[in-house]
């Protein structure tokens, strides 16, 4: 593997001092003068400064500069650093079977032998998210993987991380604009398939239920169902989209109870929708209990799809959305290696899009031989 750059500025300063080019009790040059002579950040230079000092070399003093106190190290510390494996930090919003689980697999098992992985949960909160990336810069972490909060809100520290070129990969999101790599299932595409899914069973008024949060992979689903409606050269009414779903949000205080009466009051407001797709399963549930609410049964009087749905390995009699499936796995095993080659070639950013697979299962019905 190759060094990682604070690994690099690390070794050549400690060589200096050892070398006498810097010698006891002389002041190194400033940080600015340190990462224009490296060509790093300062995030990465703090890091490499830090060890030097952990390992006696160097006093820091603030407000008058950095010192070499010592030519040798202190202990056995600096001669058996061991930077064979790079710390990575991990920020999901939350997980579980439907979303998250399969994710995670991808990651840990790809890096098992090639990274440290610390995973944490923002639960959704901006500035649970924001004290997260604090802890992690602190805790001298090679680089981020993140599943942000909001797309439309960006952590100041996130802006700040990516302006000095700091390895991150954002997943399941993207971050338009901003030079930050990400991975994702290509949502535009996924929605557009499921929804052609259901003009081709014979729907024409078909409806999209989705939630109240500010992320990127919801509109983009969003985007993809009306591109579903052009495809077919079918009317798009936007009355049909209904955004209103909040219980399903990270740390919501709304009720499921409030959001089910919701969706039944959509459904008795709009009798003439024979097709439902759900941006998420919870959400699909949600409608399972909304249509038990007004008699209406799955799939016969209504037709309902959704994104992710959990595995049902041991039961196959149980029920199951027809569902968009995203390739979990390979998402967070890609992404380690995403941030595995920034770490060590900081320019390399890429965005990264994974095809969606449809899934059939009983919950849609023709309209063709009803």
């Amino acid at each position: 593997m190759k060094k990682l750059l604070y690994q690099k500025v690390y070794d050549q300063l400690k060589l200096s001092i050892q070398d006498g080019t810097f010698s006891v009790g002389e002041k190194l040059p400033t940080e600015k003068e340190l990462m224009e002579q490296f060509d790093v950040s300062s995030i990465t230079l703090k890091k490499a400064l830090e060890l030097l000092k952990e390992d006696g070399f160097i006093s820091r003093r603030p407000r008058v500069g950095t010192f070499v106190i010592n030519n040798s190290p202190s202990d056995e510390k600096a001669e058996t650093r061991m930077f064979d494996k790079p710390l990575i930090g991990c920020v999901m919003t939350n997980f579980d079977d439907t979303f998250g689980t399969k994710l995670l697999s991808g990651m840990l098992e790809y890096s098992d032998t090639k990274a440290h992985i610390i995973v944490k949960k923002s639960l959704g909160d901006t500035q649970q998210e924001e004290k997260i990336l604090q802890e992690f810069i602190e805790m001298n972490v090679a680089g981020i993987l993140i599943l942000p909060a909001s797309s439309k809100f960006v952590s100041p520290l996130l802006l700040e991380l990516a302006s000095q070129k700091f390895p991150l990969v954002v997943l399941d999101r993207t971050l338009e604009g901003l030079p930050i790599s990400s991975i994702s299932t290509d949502n535009t595409e996924a929605g557009r398939i499921i929804t052609e899914k259901l003009f081709e069973l014979g729907h024409k008024h078909i409806g999209i239920i989705t939630s109240a949060s500010s992320v990127s992979t919801l509109d983009s689903r969003v985007n993809g169902f009306i591109r579903g409606h052009a495809s077919f050269h079918t009317a798009f009414h936007s009355d049909y989209v209904f955004r209103e779903i909040e219980s399903v949000v990270p740390n919501s205080s709304v009720s499921i109870q409030t959001d089910i009466d919701k969706i039944a009051k959509f459904l008795a407001t709009h009798p003439e929708i024979t097709a439902l797709v759900a941006t998420e399963y919870n959400i699909a549930l949600l409608i399972k209990q909304a249509c038990l609410k007004l008699g209406k049964n799955i799939p016969t009087d209504l037709s309902v799809v959704c994104f992710d749905h959990p595995d049902h390995f041991f039961d196959a009699s149980a029920f199951q959305f027809t569902h968009i499936k995203q390739p979990q796995y390979k998402i967070g095993s890609k992404a380690v290696d995403m941030l595995l080659t920034q770490i060590t070639s900081p320019e390399d950013i890429k965005k990264q899009t994974l095809p969606p697979l449809l899934i059939d299962g009983n919950s849609v019905q023709s309209k063709f031989f009803r």
